[in-house]
């Protein structure tokens, strides 16, 4: 779904074929369940908005416990 140049997201694929990635609007960390003893839940995802080659605009993020990119939201 999200090949990358280095750690940055560079081409999407929403299932109609390959789109580059041409502009990086946002970036953010979000992390959950580090407060629970012991942390065995804890999560750390890196998110995106990404502005691609159509004009469409989405969020993805790399869910580091999973090792892999998901689509959190897609507009436009």
């Amino acid at each position: 779904m999200v090949r990358t140049e280095g750690s940055l997201p560079a081409v999407v694929d929403l299932g109609d074929g390959p789109l580059p990635v041409v502009s990086l609007a946002e970036h953010w960390v979000v992390e959950v369940g580090w407060w629970r003893t012991p942390p065995a839940r804890w999560e750390r995802r890196s998110y995106w908005r990404i502005l691609l080659e159509d004009g469409r605009c989405a969020d993805v993020y790399w869910d580091g416990g999973r090792q892999l990119w998901r689509l959190a939201r897609l507009w436009g």
